[in-house]
């Protein structure tokens, strides 16, 4: 399963795992907030984060702060 990497081009250090390779189904944080894709992510390297891929799986995306794991 392959996992697509967005960051929040307004400069905050928030950042979303998306299923969708366009990144449209990630919510926005404000009006004017776009995602910026930044890399594919399989699931086998997110294998130590269960919440994570949970999350995926039931919502389709996962925001979070900070660098990405």
């Amino acid at each position: 399963m392959s996992i697509y990497l967005f960051r929040s081009v307004n400069g905050s250090r928030s950042f979303a795992y998306s299923l969708d390779v366009t990144g449209r189904n990630i919510p926005s944080m404000t009006d004017d907030a776009r995602w910026l894709y930044e890399r594919t992510v399989d699931a086998e390297q997110l294998k130590a984060h269960p919440k994570t891929l949970q999350r995926l799986r039931v919502d389709g995306f996962y925001l979070f702060n900070d660098a990405p794991p």
